[in-house]
């Protein structure tokens, strides 16, 4: 093909390439039995393919798809701003506790570090019991993190303990939300539910500390997490009430985005069978599927219909097993997930935004408590007002013309779908991000007027927000099947790297200066979106070879399903 894709030598089917559209005579013949959207999307096939049942989240109403994004979200955004609320304060929590500011922000260190720990267990569970219970439960683990913290306001360990009880407890809702958007969505839609995410994690981190910082200066540090645990304990509530379960085993054959075979649904019988549109937005019609598909595989005509479940049954926190694997093979699956390209690029990618943004977060504290600034907590945090602009157009932007890009290129492509067309971002991305970070650095180092570093914070902020966005829909589409180990893997891997920035950052801008940090952060950026590049010309290859690798196909998880 062109569009600077390299194909694969072989004419093999290659997971994770979909029709998305069927704008040619031969295109309309090949899906005319696959779902469609309707409207402007008339010609976009749905995928993955949903099934008959009403209890499918991608039969869900649109209202209730968009509730669940929506308050997933808003739980990623008070998470990750309780993480960082407090640290325009670092200078007069070190005074109180009568300790260093580095040893303050490495309460934030053990957040981020037990927050990857938790991935990896969340993934473990969320595969074999679901992601409901494990949201739910992490919850209250990070209630009970905070309210020790605020029983011991004035102890250093103390705060130590509940912080990371907190990071622990949290990891579920940040790590599991961008999964539940692979089990609502379509592909031509997720981006901007991708998108939603990144912002609450991006943009939550920055209000939360303009808000912390501003209960810090009228009453104390510790009435900042006094109100964070209301929060919490209130998100929980919500939280149990209102977000269903979203993992649902559906035949195989519906999961066109893990693996496309048109040729088994362009000879049936073309008879259609009228189906109920259960969600309001884009499905109203289902053509028999070729009596050849295997038995085991087939929801038939004859069986009972599944009944939708009720709004109370819904809240069941356990629904049965969803997996027969053992916990101790799915606990390492993540480590196995590292092997793929696309989990390898998006751990280093999303781990270097995530944890250059907490360098950000840590540092400020320490540059503008400083001459020529002088700033007080409240002004501190201020300053990250550019970093939360930034997050906002990093997301409303790209997000939806991402999934413009999709379907643009894919029409371009002959209706193919190609998920290498997302990583064409990484062009802005980088050039974006280097007048950032660097910017940062030379601003500071040559004491400019303060409106320089913050707008510099803003800029790489908005380009990290991008690189983030793009790298995770592009490790969903590319490797859905092993999508919930594969984020699993990536948020270990940022857990990791936030936990080395933020642990070291205050010490090394002392030792080697500002200029010369942000140089070595924005060239790290630089190189992720050049590696996102290369993807882009030999993806489709990498994911061909994998897929035909004995070596991968031993060694990756393979999900095996509870009968029924």
């Amino acid at each position: 093909m062109g569009l600077w894709i390299l194909e694969p030598h072989t004419d093999e089917k290659v997971p994770g390439t979909v029709h998305l559209r069927r704008d040619t005579e031969e295109q309309d013949r090949l899906t005319k039995n696959l779902k469609h959207g309707t409207g402007r999307y008339a010609t976009t096939v749905l995928t993955p393919q949903p099934s008959e049942s009403p209890n499918d989240p991608l039969n869900w109403s649109t209202t209730t798809k968009w509730t669940h994004s929506i308050l997933l979200s808003a739980g990623t955004g008070l998470y990750t701003g309780t993480t960082n609320f407090v640290n325009p304060a670092q200078t007069v929590i070190a005074k109180n506790l009568h300790t260093s500011i580095s040893e303050v922000s490495r309460s934030v260190s053990l957040i981020l570090l037990l927050l990857g720990v938790s991935a990896a267990a969340s993934s473990a569970a969320a595969r074999i019991w679901g992601k409901r219970p494990i949201m739910n439960i992490g919850n209250v683990i990070s209630v009970v993190g905070y309210a020790i913290v605020v029983a011991r306001p004035h102890s250093i360990g103390a705060l130590y303990a509940g912080r990371a009880i907190h990071g622990f407890g949290i990891g579920g809702i940040e790590y599991l939300v961008s999964s539940s958007v692979g089990d609502l969505f379509f592909v031509h839609q997720r981006a901007f539910h991708l998108a939603l995410w990144h912002f609450a994690l991006q943009g939550g981190q920055s209000i939360g500390q303009v808000i912390g910082s501003q209960i810090v200066q009228a009453q104390s540090w510790y009435w900042a997490f006094r109100y964070a645990l209301i929060a919490c304990g209130v998100y929980t509530v919500v939280l149990f009430l209102f977000i269903p379960e979203t993992t649902y085993n559906r035949p195989s054959r519906f999961n066109t985005d893990i693996y496309e075979s048109l040729e088994k649904y362009s000879h049936g019988s073309g008879d259609i069978v009228p189906v109920k549109p259960n969600s309001s937005d884009e499905i109203y019609t289902v053509e028999k599927q070729p009596s050849t598909t295997a038995a085991a595989d087939i929801e038939t005509s004859n069986a009972e219909p599944e009944k939708k479940k009720t709004y109370w049954q819904s809240l069941k926190l356990y629904n049965g097993r969803f997996s027969d694997e053992k916990l101790l093979d799915s606990l390492l699956s993540p480590l196995a997930a590292y092997l793929l390209p696309a989990v390898a690029w998006t751990a280093y990618a999303f781990g270097c935004s995530v944890a250059f943004s907490a360098s950000f977060s840590v540092s400020l504290s320490q540059i503008f408590s400083k001459a020529p600034y002088h700033f007080n907590t409240k002004q501190v945090g201020l300053t990250v007002i550019g970093s939360f602009i930034g997050s906002f157009l990093g997301n409303t932007l790209p997000g939806p013309t991402s999934d413009w890009l999709v379907r643009y290129l894919s029409k371009k492509n002959n209706g193919v779908y190609e998920p290498e067309f997302r990583n064409l971002l990484c062009v802005p991305s980088f050039f974006l991000g280097l007048m950032g970070f660097w910017g940062f650095g030379l601003s500071l180092h040559a004491k400019t007027h303060w409106i320089g570093p913050v707008f510099f914070y803003g800029l790489s902020t908005f380009a990290g927000s991008i690189l983030s966005l793009v790298s995770n829909a592009y490790l969903l589409d590319c490797h859905r099947a092993h999508s919930q180990d594969g984020y699993a893997a990536v948020t270990l891997g940022r857990a990791v790297l936030s936990f080395i920035f933020s642990f070291i950052i205050n010490d090394w801008i002392d030792k080697d200066g500002i200029r010369t940090v942000y140089f070595i952060i924005g060239s790290l950026h630089g190189l992720a979106c050049i590696l996102g590049i290369v993807l882009y010309v030999y993806g489709k290859r990498i994911r061909l070879a994998v897929s035909k690798s004995k070596f991968y196909q031993r060694v990756l998880p393979k999900p095996r399903f509870v009968a029924g």
